[in-house]
């Protein structure tokens, strides 16, 4: 696994996380900047191919989907608050509607880079967002309207928003437990159709590349079909009298 995603990830990117390896070694830990969850796997398969087991993951949420890699020595333990990022809180009246893209193009629009900011959660007159220390000023000291809505950084706000992802459910029977049969359910194909698109186009399985369509899926797999979005395979249980699978899958919005 550690082979293939090494010939197809970015060969700068994964010369970068040996570097961060012979760092560590001198200066105790390394943080990376904030890493989508290709890269976060592709990281992790690296550094399990350099033998390397000191490592770990933080996003700032539970179940954030973009985080920073600390790589770090032998006998040195990093806490989550060693972690170079700020939880920035803005707030604003309950009924303005504002979304996460209306956020990253604010920030875009300083020109701050897409890897020094982490995931943006929103709720009801209140969104957070996880930012590296380097922009944390800049984005505080600039960010006074979203669109046509004003907003207010709050300093005072301690709490951290519980991240949320919504799905919706697919149930149905698949043959086996193989990429082609678990997408065809997926995106509502059949599965010699769903088999065209994987070898043509490609998926990922844990935002890992594949084309092979006999490629066996497991219960908590996070998969891709391009052009279609991403799913996971909830649960596979009980066999019908046909032999076929009972599976769940849910989709991501």
């Amino acid at each position: 696994m550690a082979e293939n995603i090494s010939l197809n990830a970015d060969k700068l990117f994964l010369s970068r996380i040996g570097d961060m390896v012979e760092l560590s070694l001198k200066r105790g830990a390394v943080y990376s900047l904030f890493l989508n969850a290709g890269e976060a796997a592709a990281a992790q398969a690296e550094l399990k191919r350099l033998m390397h087991e000191n490592y770990c993951f933080f996003g700032g949420f539970e179940n954030a989907e973009r985080k920073m890699l600390c790589v770090y020595r032998e006998y040195f333990e990093p806490e989550n608050s060693d972690f170079p990022m700020e939880i920035i809180t803005f707030t604003f009246r309950k009924e303005n509607k504002l979304s996460h893209r209306d956020f990253l193009g604010a920030f875009m629009a300083l020109g701050i880079k897409r890897e020094t900011l982490g995931d943006i959660v929103i709720d009801e007159g209140i969104a957070q967002v996880a930012a590296a220390n380097a922009v944390k000023d800049v984005i505080c000291g600039n960010i006074r309207k979203i669109g046509s809505v004003g907003v207010k950084n709050n300093e005072n706000f301690s709490g951290i928003l519980t991240k949320t992802q919504d799905f919706k459910r697919i149930e149905g029977t698949a043959a086996s437990m193989r990429l082609d049969a678990i997408a065809g359910l997926a995106v509502n194909l059949s599965r010699s159709k769903a088999a065209e698109i994987i070898k043509a186009a490609g998926a990922e399985v844990n935002f890992i590349p594949r084309y092979d369509c006999s490629f066996t899926l497991k219960e908590g797999d996070v998969f891709s079909i391009r052009g279609y979005g991403k799913f996971r395979l909830s649960e596979a249980s009980g066999i019908t009298k046909k032999g076929r699978i009972h599976v769940a899958v849910l989709k991501y919005y």
